[in-house]
């Protein structure tokens, strides 16, 4: 009966007009047998692992998703961008901290707590921060920026190659450093204590108060009561009323209180009492060649003491004036003439330049 009812399905599901239930003894074939000869019967009673193993059926392989494929795909992307992210080279901005970066914030912006450059902020970043003065991002104290982020000067006790011979950062020019970072020698003009005997500020083997080497006086010196011309303006004493002598043999003009500057009588540029006048009163006050006038007042003449009329040709009743000569020492190239009193007498009324109302710098 079991086989019987087989028979009677197979029958039912042969195509209409067909011959294989004529053709084939049904009764005689096993079951197995019968459905390996009716292959829409395997495809709807499906089959084992190992039939469809080598199936080429477009609807077999259309119906179940290529797993290993998906898989392997995805696996294959992940892999590069792991690669990618390991071993290119590192971007600073990308806001993943690679390589030597100390942080990557992922922006431009230097006042956060990582700057564009993917650096702390901080001294020797790179970056001129608040309170820094400079920043060349590098651990050199030798060049024009220290590592304090402040810039190399001297007195600051590092020496900068480029500019110092030393820099011992303090203000005493009788040791082995100057305060200007030149190294102590014998001729720059300053004693140094453990050193030298003295120091005129030449060492040329001429007579300026020391002899070559700074180890002794020269037989003949500032100091010894004789006006030496070609070195000293006076030793001692200037021999002029009102004007002083320094200990280096030079005259002190510190208490001259006027000078004569009007018209031909200009010491320097136009006619006139004006800065350049101004400018050449203060470097004989001071005795500084640098010196300048930061502030002036012409005013009228007293009879006191001073610089008369500069100008040879201009003649005055008495000719109280003496001629010093060119004073090279002081930066005054011209003839520098002094006159001890009467200077309102001799000169008028025309106006002079006050030292009370002068200010000179340095």
């Amino acid at each position: 009966m079991r086989r019987l009812g087989l028979l009677l399905a197979l029958s039912a599901c042969a195509p209409e007009g067909g011959t294989a239930s004529s053709d084939v003894d049904l009764e005689t074939m096993s079951t197995t047998e019968v459905a390996s000869t009716n292959p829409p019967v395997q495809t709807v009673t499906g089959a084992t692992d190992e039939t469809n193993s080598g199936s080429s059926d477009p609807v077999t392989s259309s119906t179940g998703p290529d797993t290993s494929s998906t898989t392997s795909t995805i696996d294959s992307s992940s892999s590069d961008a792991e690669s990618s992210t390991s071993h290119g080279p590192p971007v600073c901005g990308n806001g993943i901290v690679e390589g030597d970066e100390a942080c990557d914030d992922g922006n431009d912006d230097d006042t956060d707590g990582c700057t564009k450059t993917c650096l702390v902020p901080g001294c020797g970043n790179g970056v001129l921060e608040p309170g820094e003065a400079c920043d060349d991002g590098n651990k050199s104290d030798l060049d024009a920026c220290l590592n304090s982020c402040q810039e190399a000067s001297c007195g600051d006790g590092v020496v900068w190659d480029e500019m110092e011979e030393c820099d011992d950062a303090n203000a005493v020019d009788t040791d082995a450093c100057l305060t200007s970072c030149k190294a102590a020698k014998c001729g720059d003009g300053y004693l140094w204590a453990t050193k030298e005997v003295c120091d005129d500020g030449f060492n040329d083997g001429e007579y300026n108060g020391c002899s070559p080497g700074c180890k002794a006086l020269s037989p003949t010196r500032c100091g010894d009561g004789k006006v030496q011309d070609q070195y000293e303006h006076c030793d001692g004493s200037s021999g002029l009323m009102g004007v002083g002598c320094t200990p280096g043999c030079l005259y002190d003009f510190s208490s001259v209180p006027q000078m004569s500057c009007t018209m031909t009588c200009s010491w320097a540029g136009p006619a006139g009492c004006d800065q350049a006048d101004a400018d050449v009163f203060c470097k004989l006050r001071t005795g500084n060649k640098q010196a300048k006038a930061t502030s002036f007042k012409p005013g009228p003449p007293s009879d006191k003491g001073g610089f008369p009329c500069s100008d040879s040709k201009v003649v005055l009743d008495p000719d109280l004036r003496q001629k010093l000569g060119i004073l090279t020492e002081f930066g005054v190239n011209k003839e520098v003439y002094y006159q001890e009193t009467k200077i309102a007498s001799t000169h008028g009324v025309a106006q002079v330049l006050q030292a009370a109302f002068l200010v000179c710098s340095p």
